[in-house]
């Protein structure tokens, strides 16, 4: 999950910085209400990171983890299951559910987790090996409550509720 996100803002960010923060999409409209000065609704989600832009150190209370969700269930030529996952500095834990809001052909149902330090290009799914149990468990009440956060439950599709009171264990 990495996204290219280029400013050009000469007084304040230097050419060429590379910026290590867990930024996501949702922090982009914080951040430009910031640099005009004006304070974020709070309905809105997501937080400036104009300090980063301007080379700040990251806050101790910057998020740990920050959660996406793909919809589309194999939708396309790229033919990506639906899933939700939650990212951190170095891992990445993906819940692969396997079926669209409006059925469909269903896909296996799946857990991955990955290492992106030692593994940048999610090739080796480490969600079975018993020397990341600890790591899954703790990752899976960070999705839970991130997704609880965001208001991000599928009470509203019981059919996908079903399959992740199913697999959430496993």
């Amino acid at each position: 999950m990495r996204m290219p996100f280029v400013v050009h803002w000469p007084k304040a960010v230097r050419k060429g910085r590379v910026n290590e923060w867990l930024i996501n999409n949702t922090d982009f409209a914080p951040t430009l209400l910031d640099i005009a000065g004006v304070a974020r609704p709070d309905y809105m989600q997501g937080h400036s990171f104009a300090a980063a832009l301007k080379g700040a150190d990251k806050p101790k209370d910057w998020r740990k983890v920050t959660y996406y969700r793909y919809w589309m269930h194999m939708a396309h030529e790229l033919a990506v299951p639906a899933h939700f996952g939650i990212r951190s500095d170095r891992y990445k834990l993906i819940f692969f559910y396997g079926c669209s809001l409006q059925g469909g052909n269903p896909t296996p149902v799946a857990w991955e987790l990955y290492d992106l330090e030692q593994d940048p290009s999610e090739m080796k799914n480490l969600y079975s090996e018993s020397h990341y149990q600890e790591l899954i468990v703790e990752m899976k009440a960070q999705l839970k409550q991130t997704r609880e956060e965001l208001g991000e439950t599928d009470e509203k599709y019981p059919a996908i509720q079903n399959i992740i009171d199913k697999h959430w264990s496993k």
